[in-house]
């Protein structure tokens, strides 16, 4: 369900973020990037486990900010076909079920029984 992908990535760094150290500046920028977004093929982002190399830094024209190529590993979930993950409920209404895993996704109350439903994934 979990795992580590390794992933490079052509970063372009604003300049209010070179007052920090550059690893911290980079790593905030690519949580900012991937954090709770879906990678087609690879999952749902759910941290920056590290950064394995930063090269660049180099400027282009016309553009103040600087321009990295990052190696970088992140922690993907991938929810596999037959897998069942358990989950608190977060609301339960008339209308159906919401839960704290995915707060985007909703199990409506009129889905007839017995069924599955499916949270593919939470793009939030």
């Amino acid at each position: 369900m979990f795992f580590l992908s390794l992933i490079e990535h052509t970063l372009r760094l604003p300049p209010h973020f070179l007052d920090r150290p550059l690893s911290e500046a980079i790593k905030g920028e690519l949580e900012s990037l991937f954090l709770d977004k879906v990678i087609v093929s690879l999952g749902l982002c759910i941290f920056v486990n590290d950064i394995r190399s930063i090269d660049g830094g180099f400027f282009f024209p016309g553009n103040s900010a600087s321009t990295y190529t990052v190696e970088f590993r992140l922690v993907m979930f991938w929810l596999f076909v037959r897998k069942i993950i358990t989950a608190k409920l977060k609301e339960s209404d008339a209308n159906g079920l919401g839960s704290i895993f995915c707060s985007s996704k909703y199990v409506d109350s009129h889905i007839t029984w017995p069924s599955f439903f499916f949270f593919f994934f939470c793009v939030c």
